[in-house]
């Protein structure tokens, strides 16, 4: 079968015609999930009102200030990005 020059441009637009087409619904669809399945707002995140006294002198007790702080700062959460830098007194 001889095609000629002009039938093969015929049939290499067309081919890149479906491609386009193809590849512009599956972006459409891609880009709809962000709305079908976005997430629900979170609620505002409350500032942590308590206050951890700590003696100086016992280092036990800064641990307990320590974990304390941090328990009340995740809210509950896990979160591996939560430092606490310092403890300082409050009188």
């Amino acid at each position: 079968m001889n095609t000629t020059f002009m039938e093969a441009i015929s049939i290499t637009i067309s081919s890149m015609t479906i491609v386009i087409l193809t590849l512009a619904v599956i972006s459409l669809v891609l880009s709809s999930f962000k709305f079908i399945f976005k997430e629900k707002p979170k609620a505002e995140a409350k500032p942590v009102s308590n206050t951890v006294v700590v003696d100086d002198n016992d280092e036990e007790e800064r641990l307990v200030a320590c974990l304390a702080a941090s328990a009340m700062a995740g809210d509950g959460k896990l979160n591996p990005n939560l430092y606490i830098k310092r403890v300082t007194r409050i009188k």
